[in-house]
């Protein structure tokens, strides 16, 4: 009880004793009746001393009223503080849970943690992520729509609902709410714009993707940071439009737009291989056969001499065929893939000797190159050296199980059995190179006798 309580106490008890004292000498006057009604009335002193245990019992009532709210919110904080405790052991123990890859037993905490606390907010989110994983994307879906009404300003929840409407295969759901997490904050919306793309990309909708990718460029602009890392999306986008023009008719709208990517990066590959073939379908081929020599040229890119052999051997143009590749070695820094493609034309001509002449050039200027022993084997057979021709298959075997080119993507290592314009792994254009390792000087290495070679640049 407050110290102010008491005094109230102490006063009304004085104020009894003062009473008591003056009913003893003015008994006569006390005892006189007050006419409160018609057919009431009271004495003096009862009138006092209700006026006054009024007065003691006010203060005395609020008092023990304050003093029992203020119990009530003890024991409430109190609750609250234990029931939150309790909530939080529950949510360690379920993120424990999670890391351990236990993830029934970690949607059981997180939903002790709810039944304790609805609008656990870390809870709400990490029980959807736990229910993504096990694929109930509906109930996930559901824990991160409360997640987001619990805490409106905060973008975590609407991107853990796009991650659930992508792996469910609702896209338009998971576009809708990156259009709301865009709308929501305009200027913290470069991730958001990123996943729109990325799933117009997955979907192949080009024109949608590259209003998108404008919007980023654009959003970086704003920013002050540079549009580098965005490059490889505007060639690669830009790239699937011209090649979207080119199935359906539309090879000049298409080669305006390669002319531009070669323009802006003239090593870019896939664009100067497909303004070729547009020019082809235009039918151009004198201007699609330059197209191609001008992006080997460029580029060093091998697909550029299958191409060509392929164009003029088709044509039955074989002379043509020898001509150009020819060309490609007297015009290259490093000639061994323009010699390889050489020496495999002649074969395929039945130009034995000649085939012979330039595989045995390049035989000691590269380690790893199962295709150039195969072709090698089989020469020495035709000629009936099969001593040496079982000597190169041998080299074949250690080296290689497949007897063609090999291909790899420059950025993740995935290797394909054909060239390719585009890594579905990594997400990148233009990476995809031929896989072999030439024989270089010491001198010229360092310390390293077998560095890796590619085609684009001929050096490590």
């Amino acid at each position: 009880m407050k110290i102010r309580t008491v005094l109230y106490l102490m006063f009304g008890a004085i104020v009894v004793i003062v009473l008591s004292i003056l009913y003893g000498t003015n008994q006569q006057a006390l005892d006189a009746r007050i006419i409160i009604g018609e057919n009431l009335a009271i004495p003096v002193w009862f009138a006092l001393l209700l006026a006054s245990g009024v007065s003691m019992l006010v203060p005395l009532l609020f008092g023990v009223l304050r003093d029992l709210r203020r119990m009530l919110r003890d024991f409430t904080v109190r609750r609250q503080a234990r029931s939150q405790q309790e909530a939080e052991e529950f949510y360690l123990r379920g993120v424990e849970s999670m890391l351990n890859g236990r993830e029934e037993k970690a949607l059981e905490h997180f939903n002790e943690v709810l039944a304790l606390e609805p609008n656990h907010f870390e809870a709400l989110l990490k029980g959807g992520e736990v229910l993504r994983a096990l694929r109930r994307y509906g109930e996930a879906i559901e824990y991160h729509r409360r997640a987001a009404r619990v805490k409106e300003d905060s973008l975590h929840p609407l991107y853990s609902l796009v991650s659930d409407y992508e792996e469910s295969g609702a896209l338009e759901n998971a576009k809708a709410v990156l259009n709301r997490i865009t709308e929501l904050n305009p200027k913290r919306s470069l991730a958001a714009s990123r996943k729109y793309r990325a799933i117009c990309v997955s979907e192949g909708a080009w024109e949608k993707a590259w209003e998108i990718q404008q919007r980023i460029e654009d959003q970086l602009s704003e920013m002050g940071h540079s549009r580098k890392s965005e490059k490889k999306y505007h060639l690669g986008i830009r790239y699937m439009l011209a090649q979207s023009l080119l199935q359906q008719g539309k090879p000049r709208e298409a080669i305006g737009i390669l002319r531009r990517l070669v323009g802006m990066e003239a090593s870019f590959v896939p664009a100067h291989l497909a303004m070729g073939k547009a020019l082809l379908a235009m039918r151009q081929p004198e201007e699609a056969v330059e197209v191609w020599e001008k992006g080997y040229e460029a580029t060093g890119h091998p697909i550029f001499l299958a191409t060509l052999e392929d164009h003029y051997l088709q044509q039955e143009q074989p002379r043509r065929a020898i001509e150009a590749l020819k060309a490609a070695i007297w015009k290259s820094r490093k000639d061994i893939i323009p010699r390889f493609f050489l020496g495999k034309l002649y074969y395929r001509l039945e130009m034995i000797d000649e085939a012979l002449q330039q595989f045995s050039q390049m035989k000691g200027q590269v380690t790893y190159f199962p295709a150039l022993h195969y072709y090698l084997a089989k020469i020495m057979e035709r000629q009936g050296n099969l001593r040496e021709a079982l000597k190169e298959l041998e080299l074949v075997l250690r080296q290689a199980e497949v007897l063609k080119i090999e291909y790899v993507c420059a950025t993740c290592v995935r290797k394909f059995p054909s060239w390719t314009d585009y890594c579905d792994r990594c997400g990148e254009w233009n990476s995809v190179v031929v896989d072999f390792q030439e024989e270089r000087p010491i001198e010229e290495l360092g310390i390293s006798t077998a560095p890796v070679y590619t085609a684009e640049t001929g050096e490590v």
